[in-house]
């Protein structure tokens, strides 16, 4: 009887022995803080490109409603540049674009399109930005640029072939 209690407290001592101490414990807490911090600052750059792509699509979007637009007007618009999107109905050189491009995108005019389009923008440059930042341009052989003010990534500015 004496033996079968001394293996049970032997095995008792033993298992009271397994496991990790707290400064393992801590010491790989530390390695993961570590291995995350540099993880991520390797990946929040790659981010914002991403954020810039979906905004760049936004704007490549509307510059092919701007197109497809003066196309259906049938009227010769000319050359304009940097109008904001608050001012396309009213602007001599737009207003006989507006209501088409309005309609192509679901609205009833332009400004309100511009309000929307400009919610949907997620990247730093132009996130907060308003109607009147998108900036819409066409010169005399019909190429259309759409940028956004103040905005110096290369993705925010999208021009027509």
């Amino acid at each position: 009887m004496k033996k079968v209690i001394k293996n049970y407290l032997a095995k008792l001592q033993e298992n009271d022995k397994k496991g990790f101490s707290l400064v393992e414990l801590i010491i790989v807490m530390a390695i993961m803080a570590i291995l995350v911090g540099v993880v991520a600052s390797q990946v929040l750059p790659y981010m914002e490109k991403s954020r810039q792509s979906k905004d760049q699509q936004q704007l490549s979007s509307l510059a092919t409603n701007v197109v497809s637009a003066v196309a259906q007007s049938g009227k010769d618009i000319g050359a304009f540049s940097n109008k904001g999107m608050d001012a396309i109905d009213t602007d001599a050189a737009t207003k006989d674009f507006a209501p088409t491009l309005a309609e192509l995108a679901g609205t009833t005019n332009v400004a309100d399109y511009g309000t929307a389009l400009a919610g949907k923008f997620t990247s730093k440059q132009a996130k907060g930005k308003t109607n009147a930042d998108i900036l819409i341009s066409m010169d005399a052989n019909g190429v259309v640029t759409v940028t956004i003010s103040g905005a110096t990534a290369e993705k925010l500015t999208v021009k027509t072939e």
